[in-house]
């Protein structure tokens, strides 16, 4: 993390996007993505779901038989790169059908485009 400082309106808009990808992951609304999501994005989640562009990464969301039924991300911290890049790094917690909780660190690279904040990169890093 390079800990150079964001703007509160641009850490606010960060955190309002990664909030809305457990949104639209939660609804199932993969399509939607794209308001998350750069198009060029790399998601990468180890033995789960590793994919490069949003095509990919929609397909690979829509081939998941059993999703998360609820995704929570905590402890979210913003560190600047550049006026248009910010490194992200937070807790998430997913509550699974059946009612086994798992937790993770997220990596999130996020670019500002000409539609707002988008997650370039999101590294997953299960715990436990």
């Amino acid at each position: 993390m390079t800990n150079q400082p964001v703007d509160p309106a641009d850490a606010r808009a960060i955190e309002d996007v990664l909030n809305r990808v457990a949104y639209i992951l939660d609804t199932h609304e993969y399509d939607r993505l794209s308001e998350v999501f750069a198009p060029d994005v790399s998601f990468d989640n180890p033995g789960r779901l590793t994919a490069s562009g949003l095509d990919e990464v929609i397909a690979a969301f829509k081939a998941i038989a059993t999703p998360a039924v609820s995704h929570h991300i905590t402890n979210v911290v913003v560190d600047g790169v550049d006026a248009d890049t910010a490194e992200c790094l937070s807790k998430a917690l997913a509550l699974r059908a059946g009612g086994q909780v798992t937790a993770a660190i997220y990596r999130d690279t996020v670019t500002r485009t000409d539609a707002g904040w988008r997650v370039a990169a999101r590294r997953i890093s299960p715990l436990g």
